[in-house]
């Protein structure tokens, strides 16, 4: 019996007695602080991007917003999308944002009240209680699908904030805006990535053929040219050119590489104090790799078209340049948005494969970009009504690559031309798609050497001396 107690009170088991208990209090705190963060649904997202994290701008929109929205998540319990869902919590509770799981099963009827099209699992309806407006974004579009046919794998998107947040600004635009692009000249088409920033700008956007039309149509709010190969006729500058005259808005791009004349389009603009140089812009010290002066970095000029540039560069390949005249009307105001160094030139001999300036080049420095106002119509029409062009030397600014992530400055740099051109009280805001994409660590050869003799041989080697060192002192003891 006295060998028993001692054995309750001796140093070993106080230590041991100690030991669990420190063991048992640790466990409790786990599972409680578990409990604790499962409950308040504490979650951090470790993803290089933030795959899951909505952006300050979708935070920005969804909180000014003082109309009542709903946003009904239509899946059956158990069923939920993870990607999606971790995404639409996020709209709860910013401004008066409210987002609510509905079973499409059990509430078979429930959609009738907004929509007619058919509605799958995962889809959510966006409803504006206050002005009645609704928007119903698929599944579908949220998380997309691709076949990668360099790896013959399935490849994954998630576009979950960019589509809710561009149902948002549908719900809660004022005005929707029309966008006409001209066809007819051999016009860049449209990439997917234009089309898709138009659509989450809530644009508007359809073809107008100029040839055999004989005005701007009148709900055209911006008028694009993107490009052409070939010249507009004079029929077509002139109704065009009425169009502006009375207050209208375009956003045009130069071709660069067309050998054809472009009297009547460039004309468009010399109207408006801008001239385009012959050729197409080389600038060295200006590209993005020297060997390649043709990749043009142009230098940002302050403006709000260009504020959201920021750390990043916009990339214009293969540009046409611009000079704005010096004696011009005192309604015309011409801004440089983009610009090329000092010791940039226009080659005009095509045929010329040097990269250093030759007799008949043009010298710089040039507008790459420049945004024209001209108030005269105002004095008339009243405030809104002036003239306003956006122009980009190149339609390589808002290629697929360049505008498809903030990477570049591009993208922003389109949007918020769209935005001045649209209107103040238009928000163009377009977020950009997230790759699902497993990625990939690289480890230098020396550095995977180094981990490898350190979890390998060093730490276990360490642990197991310091473990016979506590071993050897009690046995001592």
């Amino acid at each position: 019996m006295k060998d028993l107690k001692k054995n309750f009170t001796s140093r070993q088991f106080k230590m041991g007695g100690y030991q669990t208990l420190v063991m048992v209090i640790v466990i409790v705190l786990v599972i409680v602080l578990n409990l604790v963060v499962h409950k308040l649904n504490i979650t951090v997202d470790l993803s290089s991007d933030q795959k899951y994290t909505l952006t300050e701008k979708s935070k920005e929109l969804a909180s000014g917003i003082k109309d009542s929205i709903k946003m009904y998540y239509m899946c059956q319990d158990g069923s939920e999308n993870v990607m999606i869902e971790k995404v639409l919590d996020q709209y709860n509770g910013l401004g008066n944002i409210e987002v609510i799981e509905k079973d499409p099963v059990m509430y078979p009827q429930f959609s009738k009240e907004y929509t007619d099209e058919e509605i799958n699992s995962n889809d959510v309806i966006v409803v504006n209680e206050t002005n009645g407006k609704n928007k119903v974004v698929a599944s579908s579009a949220m998380v997309l699908e691709d076949f990668d046919y360099t790896t013959y794998a399935n490849t994954y998107t998630l576009d979950a904030e960019g589509q809710l947040t561009a149902a948002l600004q549908t719900v809660t635009s004022a005005a929707d805006v029309k966008l006409y692009y001209t066809s007819g000249h051999n016009e860049a088409p449209l990439n997917e990535s234009l089309t898709d920033l138009f659509t989450k700008s809530n644009i508007e956007y359809e073809e107008l053929k100029t040839a055999s039309a004989t005005a701007v149509p009148d709900d055209c709010d911006i008028l694009m040219a993107n490009a052409p190969q070939y010249d507009f006729s004079e029929d077509e500058y002139k109704y065009i050119s009425e169009y502006l005259a009375g207050g209208g808005k375009a956003m045009l791009f130069l071709n660069a590489v067309t050998t054809e004349n472009m009297t009547n389009y460039h004309k468009l603009l010399s109207d408006y104090g801008v001239d385009v140089a012959d050729g197409y812009v080389i600038d060295a010290k200006g590209a993005l790799n020297e060997s390649y002066p043709t990749m043009l970095v142009p230098q940002t000029e302050e403006h709000e078209i260009t504020a959201d540039v920021g750390k990043t560069f916009v990339a214009v390949p293969v540009s046409k340049g611009m000079t704005v005249q010096k004696d011009v009307r005192s309604t015309l105001s011409a801004t440089s948005l983009l610009k090329t160094t000092d010791t940039a030139f226009s080659r005009v001999d095509r045929k010329s494969e040097a990269v250093t300036k030759e007799e008949g080049d043009v010298d710089g420095p040039f507008d790459i970009g420049l945004v024209v106002t001209d108030t005269y119509t105002e004095k008339t029409e009243g405030a809104g009504k002036a003239t306003e062009i956006v122009v980009f030397g190149s339609s390589n600014i808002a290629a697929a690559d360049f505008i498809a992530t903030n990477q570049y400055g591009n993208r922003s740099v389109i949007l918020n031309s769209i935005s001045h051109l649209s209107g103040a009280e238009t928000n163009t805001l377009a977020i950009p798609t997230r790759n699902l994409s497993e990625e990939q660590v690289s480890i230098e050869e020396g550095d995977r050497i180094f981990f490898t003799v350190l979890l390998v041989v060093l730490l276990p080697l360490a642990l197991l001396t310091f473990g016979f060192v506590i071993w050897y002192r009690r046995r001592k003891n």
